[in-house]
């Protein structure tokens, strides 16, 4: 097919083919050998509480050590909200108790530490979770605490090699998950100093292929200055997964049977999965 027939496609569409060309060549590279490295000092960056299991549950469950940091912690979602009875400031927090008991299973069941960074998620702000025009302005308020909360979780400096920090790449263009994004790239040489940097795709939202080729378009942007390559990450057996998934059953009305959200979504059939980019790291 000649350049000009591709172009005419549109923009969108080339991006499309681009990215599924991108895929293609991640799924026959070999995964990094230093993101296989692993460390009780590794950091996952998590905006809520159930982001590092639905986008990296597989990854981290293998790798069984490291700390959980969830950020937005102060919580009033359920998905079966008629469940919890009280009202006002006492649902915030049984709410949140909950999700946060959720979380520290997790963290158990992974070999995880926890951390919760203690801010309220977007709807506490008055935001709408997707608000994503408020992105700038919000981590221009918030990117304070959430700077100081990443260091926090690893006061000293380095000795030897760098642990990891897993960050999420805002696919789905959720506002909180802009407000973490766009706070480490704007530290991005100061948090290399304590840890090699890698992003991972967000899932529920990149199980969508529409959602994660406008979101890794739109991450790409945000990143333009890094040189970053995706890695193939196998989940393996779904149900391992899956039983991960399933200790949040907050978030569920009933509990998870399909492996389909927990996936990115590719252009072409591929194995389950998880994604990660990163760059080459001294």
């Amino acid at each position: 097919m000649s350049w000009n027939a591709v172009a005419s496609f549109g923009p969108k569409a080339f991006h499309d083919l681009r990215l599924a060309a991108r895929d293609v060549a991640a799924r026959r590279r070999p995964a990094p050998a230093d993101l296989a490295e692993t460390s009780a000092q590794d950091l996952y960056l998590a905006p809520h509480f159930d982001d590092i299991c639905f986008s990296l549950g597989a990854f981290v469950h293998r790798r069984r050590q490291g700390m959980l940091l969830t950020l937005f912690s102060r919580s009033a979602y359920v998905a079966r909200p008629r469940t919890i009875a009280a009202e006002g400031d006492e649902r915030i927090a049984v709410i949140s108790n909950l999700r946060q008991r959720e979380d520290l299973t997790f963290a158990r069941e992974a070999g995880l530490t926890s951390r919760f960074g203690g801010l309220d998620e977007a709807p506490l702000r008055g935001r709408g979770p997707f608000e994503a025009a408020r992105a700038d302005e919000d981590a221009r308020l918030l990117g304070d605490a959430v700077i100081d909360a990443i260091f926090a979780a690893r006061p000293e400096e380095p000795g030897g090699r760098r642990p990891w920090l897993f960050c999420p790449m805002a696919i789905g263009g959720h506002l909180d998950h802009l407000v973490v994004l766009k706070t480490v790239l704007r530290h991005h040489e100061a948090l290399r100093t304590r840890w090699r940097i890698a992003f991972y795709e967000d899932l529920h939202y990149a199980a969508a292929w529409r959602a994660r080729a406008d979101g890794l378009l739109r991450f790409q942007s945000l990143a333009a200055s890094l040189r970053l390559r995706r890695s193939f990450w196998p989940i393996g057996e779904a149900a391992g997964k899956l039983a991960l998934v399933a200790l949040y059953p907050s978030q569920f009305v009933e509990p998870p049977r399909s492996i389909r959200p927990f996936t990115p979504a590719q252009f072409i059939p591929t194995p389950v999965h998880e994604g990660l980019w990163s760059a080459d790291e001294p």
